[in-house]
């Protein structure tokens, strides 16, 4: 029986303190917070995304960044696992859009609870509302740590310190710092998962769009090409198409962001359709023929920014102003001022590189006892589930392989 520590009482952390203590091993785990999984709680909008239920090869296709390092670890604990995990602990799930899975309550404090009873019943010792403050490493070995309240001798350590967003829930990048003296190499840090803001004034805040075609582009040079749902904002889009996009362009700088509103129809498709709409109504107002085919706001805008008189009849309309709408429709542009910062990102993009970790054990290759797990480690995803999957899975992982 082996002395564990895990730093962080997040998904994570609590899994990978259940796990090793399931083996045996005398495991205490330290949270800086008065109470385990606040991030966590905060999912789902409170309802806790637990999950996603689908084959392994399309999970993979939702990993933004390294998903060939979650191969083996997905061997040991995989999705499906984690519902069957839940199942049997006595929170089952309920599968929603896009094969989104939620506990059945609908209450991501009942995954936090369900924890913190298997905690318990494996006599794990919880250290609440201490910070660990250090790594204690003597001949590249890890022996214990130091927190805001004294020394403690470990033979393994388990970090599951999170990123560096929604900091007022603890996430202030700890884990990166310690990495960083140890010498174990971080990449670069951003947000993601977040909202994108434009140079562009616009009063659409509020308006929303289904299945839009979105790409991001610098110079000539297409980075994102993708269909998803849209939310215009005060300050330019957000919505899980936005969200996603962020996360595969945040690093790279775009400068514009084209949304194809009518996804399905060429240009010349979308110009013979709004013609023969036109030819149909002739005496009618072109903006209220327009609005059969997108939404009433957005109309007012597009007239607006091609200088198209609202009271235009369509028997007015020019051949090259029709055309200019449909041109429009499919390629409407606007300029990327910023993406927001780590204080309203879901996700951080970036930690610690893959290369410098044990895919099967989580074990730094560089530190002996010393593993990293969670949103610490250069691992990502998009939406639906997948970034708490990513932390179920590596926690599982480091504290079943202690040996």
């Amino acid at each position: 029986m082996l002395k564990v520590c895990v730093i962080g009482g997040g998904p994570s952390g609590l899994m990978a303190a259940y796990t090793a203590s399931l083996v045996g091993h005398q495991v205490e785990l330290f949270e800086k917070n008065k109470q385990l999984g606040k991030k966590l709680q905060l999912t789902g909008h409170g309802r806790c995304n637990v999950t996603n239920n689908c084959s392994k090869d399309e999970f993979f296709k939702h990993v933004v960044h390294n998903e060939k390092f979650l191969y083996s670890p997905f061997s040991q604990f995989s999705n499906l696992d984690m519902i069957q995990f839940l199942k049997s602990n006595g929170l089952p799930t309920i599968e929603e859009d896009h094969g989104r899975m939620f506990p059945g309550s609908n209450s991501s404090q009942d995954v936090v609870l369900l924890f913190v009873e298997l905690l318990r019943k494996n006599n794990v010792i919880l250290h609440m509302d201490e910070a660990c403050t250090d790594l204690m490493v003597e001949d590249d070995k890890v022996v214990g740590i130091k927190t805001d309240k004294g020394l403690y001798s470990f033979d393994v350590v388990i970090v599951a310190t999170g990123g560096k967003s929604f900091v007022s829930t603890g996430s202030s990048g700890d884990g990166y710092k310690w990495a960083n003296t140890l010498d174990i190499k971080v990449s670069d840090l951003y947000p993601g998962l977040v909202s994108l803001r434009t140079k562009e004034i616009f009063d659409l805040a509020g308006l929303s769009l289904q299945n839009v075609g979105i790409q991001a582009k610098k110079d000539k040079k297409v980075l994102y090409k993708q269909l998803g749902d849209i939310l215009f904002t005060h300050e330019g889009f957000s919505g899980p198409g936005i969200l996603a996009m962020s996360s595969y362009v945040i690093n790279k700088e775009p400068e514009k962001i084209i949304l194809d509103l009518i996804p399905d129809k060429s240009v010349d498709e979308v110009d013979a359709f709004l013609l023969e709409r036109m030819n149909r109504s002739s005496n009618k107002q072109l903006n209220h023929i327009l609005e059969m085919m997108i939404p009433k706001r957005l109309v007012q805008y597009i007239m607006d920014r091609l200088n198209i008189d609202d009271s235009l009849k369509a028997n007015e309309t020019t051949k090259v102003q029709r055309r200019s709408i449909s041109e429009l429709l499919k390629c409407l542009d606007f300029k990327v001022s910023s993406f927001a910062g780590f204080d309203q990102a879901m996700i951080t993009v970036g930690g610690i590189k893959t290369n410098q970790i044990q895919p099967q054990t989580m074990e730094s290759k560089k530190i002996k006892g010393l593993k990293f797990v969670g949103e610490v480690l250069d691992l990502d995803a998009q939406t639906g589930g997948y970034n708490l999957q990513i932390a179920w899975t590596t926690g599982f992982v480091a504290g079943s392989t202690i040996e």
